[in-house]
């Protein structure tokens, strides 16, 4: 199988591959150090760590997503050590990974070389570089993505063996995030299995349900290997998740202007490659049931699907990496049409998406406005090396901080020596979700994130709360935990204790760091 078009591969597309992984790698470690949202900074960094000292999600803390994405960064741990310049080089390499494949795919709608690197380096600025560290919606809907190129490249190419990834890559996809895969499941993978039966693709139907139960196979061998119970599995991952998911969508509430307006990049293309499509069948050119229009339809589809859960999630907006691919897709139509100005239009196009690419580049990257920075300003922050030399790379400044930097980089090493002083094993509830790795103390955290708005763990009317109580107890006794900790600032909400714990059970003391409520009839 050929990677590239064998048309001047040398010349043309070595260069821009080089580029493409030296760019993508670079931007994400340049922008990935200025500041932190602990909650979501470090999401995956105690939970990477734990894995490696044999504590498992599910199993051992309570996870509502993004179980793949915790052992995949577990293996950059192992490989580079627990830093953060192994944190940072994993979503970097999934950036350059994604970005490698969003340019064969362009190549292959026959956009030259050049202009698939302009187009794949817009589509790279704004991938995971909006995020910088790992995070469970980059990785799901980058994986999904992948797999969507391989489904639109199968139709182009005939090569039925692409299913395995295809199917591969939305394992991986699920794993990292549910919700998504469930949209293009329902949208894309309603109208794929429509076309494969309609055409009576039998082998390739074949291969998706052989690999399909594959990799299902594995899914739940590994899951046995590691000691997690497929019913907690279940519980923590489907069952509750969905209730998140119902609240939202019984409280979703979004006007056209607004969906408009923080869309309209993504949908004016789309229109405009209907509006083609329109006249070229109004002129009898082409027939609707092209490859092409299937495969345009398919990548509308899984748009609509990303926009849907978009809307759903309560993160600030990530999905702005579809406006190069989808304008460059509009580029191909326009060739296509025949235009007389194709010319000039292509050159239009392709400076829009570069106008486009540098707004939400200094929206998102600059400004660091998906973890919540906009309003920082980022010549106060310090070396997070202050705090361990570990965290080197990083420039430390919290805006949900009431102090000065220094003042919480003195506090969080004031509480690290605390920590380690401690006799006996303790639990710790924070959102410093690299504290774990940084101190001699295990810190036992019950969860991997701590918000109680019901998106971290069952709230007091969930169905599922008496489920998270008992875990949360057996947690406590398993590791006989004689004091949960609460750092005085952060004000997370003390009811994960009084919410689950009969009062007997506890009493409450208090330092200069910590709300410390000492465990006592649990034994």
């Amino acid at each position: 199988m050929r990677i590239l078009p064998k048309k001047n591969f040398i010349n043309s597309h070595f260069f821009s591959l080089i580029v493409i992984v030296i760019f993508s790698i670079s931007i994400n470690f340049n922008y990935s150090k200025f500041g932190v949202f602990p909650i979501d900074t470090f999401l995956h960094f105690d939970s990477a760590y734990r894995i490696l000292n044999n504590e498992y999600p599910v199993r051992d803390f309570w996870i509502v997503s993004g179980i793949l994405v915790d052992f995949l960064q577990s293996i950059f741990f192992k490989i580079f050590g627990v830093n953060w310049f192994a944190y940072i080089f994993h979503s970097s390499f999934f950036n350059a990974m994604i970005s490698l494949l969003t340019y064969y795919f362009m190549v292959n709608f026959n956009i030259s070389a050049f202009r698939a690197l302009i187009y794949t380096l817009c589509f790279s600025t704004m991938a995971y570089t909006v995020s910088g560290t790992p995070f469970v919606d980059h990785h799901a809907v980058l994986f999904s993505l992948a797999s969507i190129y391989l489904i639109i490249l199968n139709f182009k190419k005939k090569n039925k063996y692409f299913w395995y990834f295809i199917v591969l890559f939305f394992y991986l996809s699920f794993f990292s995030k549910q919700v998504p895969v469930f949209y293009i499941l329902i949208l894309v993978g309603t109208f794929v299995s429509y076309i494969l039966i309609k055409e009576k693709k039998i082998e390739e139907i074949k291969i998706i349900l052989f690999s399909t139960f594959i990799f299902l196979f594995l899914s739940l061998f590994s899951l046995g290997s590691l000691n997690i119970e497929l019913k907690d599995f279940y519980l923590q991952y489907i069952q509750y998740p969905k209730t998140i998911g119902d609240e939202r969508l019984i409280n979703f509430d979004l006007s056209f202007e607004s969906f408009f307006n923080k869309y309209k990049f993504i949908i004016l293309p789309i229109i405009l490659i209907f509006l083609i499509k329109i006249k070229q069948f109004k002129n009898k050119n082409i027939k609707l049931n092209t490859t092409d229009t299937k495969n345009l339809l398919i990548f509308f589809l899984y748009s609509l699907s990303l926009i849907l859960h978009q809307i759903l999630t309560k993160n600030q907006i990530f999905i702005y990496f579809l406006i190069p691919v989808i304008f460059a897709l509009a580029e191909y139509e326009l060739k296509m049409f025949k235009f007389k100005y194709n010319n000039l239009i292509s050159v239009m196009i392709l400076t829009i998406v570069i106008l486009i690419t540098l707004k939400y580049h200094v929206r998102y990257n600059e400004n660091r406005k998906f973890h919540e920075l906009e309003n920082v300003n980022f010549k106060f922050s310090l070396q997070a090396k202050k705090i361990d030399k570990s965290l080197q790379g990083l420039f430390w400044i919290n805006p949900h901080f009431d102090g000065t930097v220094s003042e919480e980089v003195e506090l969080i090493k004031k509480a690290k020596i605390f920590l380690d002083s401690v006799d006996g094993e303790i639990m710790l509830i924070t959102h410093y979700l690299f504290l774990d790795s940084i101190t001699k103390k295990k810190l036992n955290y019950p969860n991997r994130t701590f918000t109680y708005d019901g998106a971290s763990m069952p709230v007091i009317k969930n169905n599922f709360k008496k489920n998270y109580k008992e875990f949360f107890i057996q947690k406590i006794k398993k590791q006989n935990i004689k004091g949960v900790y609460f750092f005085k600032h952060e004000n997370i909400p003390e009811k994960i204790i009084t919410d689950n714990l009969n009062k007997k059970c506890y009493s409450l003391r208090v330092n200069n760091l910590f709300n410390i409520y000492n465990i006592k009839c649990l034994y």
